[in-house]
């Protein structure tokens, strides 16, 4: 988990550019460790593809024009990797990134994960990715660094 802590009016970040920076650290951090992560229009967080976790074709997800918030997501044979869970207040960014590295993920099996029906939720691991938090931490820290700094 990281929490980083930004003033977006000294950045001059907006709330969806600090949101599409976090999903970036964590795209490029999976990269990093040879898996590609994807984004999903209007459900933040970083999925990927369960049948191929390396592939780099494009999702049939990916945003489209005159795709609303309320339009239903397809997640078939996605699994979310890490959610954003943030909050905003006086310009300053709260809470941040989720990454699964190696974890239960038994309770998952239980709920909706993000409110979606059917979504699975996965780890590095179960990617076939074997590293420690640490390892997973470091890299994911330089990569907020670097996409975070004004």
């Amino acid at each position: 988990m990281a929490y980083p802590l930004i003033d977006l009016r000294r950045t001059g970040y907006f709330v969806k550019e600090y949101v599409y920076r976090l999903e970036e650290a964590v795209i490029r951090t999976l990269m990093h460790f040879g898996v590609t992560g994807h984004r999903v229009a209007h459900a933040p967080g970083v999925y990927v593809r369960l049948d191929d976790p390396a592939g780099h074709s494009m999702l049939a997800q990916r945003p489209q024009k005159g795709l609303g918030k309320d339009d239903a997501q397809d997640f078939t044979g996605l699994g979310k990797i890490a959610a954003l869970g943030i909050k905003v207040s006086r310009h300053c960014t709260y809470h941040g990134v989720a990454l699964n590295v190696n974890m239960d993920l038994e309770p998952y099996n239980r709920i909706n994960p993000c409110g979606y029906a059917g979504l699975r939720t996965v780890d590095l691991s179960t990617m076939g990715v074997n590293i420690t938090n640490d390892e997973a931490a470091q890299v994911l820290t330089d990569q907020l660094q670097r996409r975070l700094a004004p």
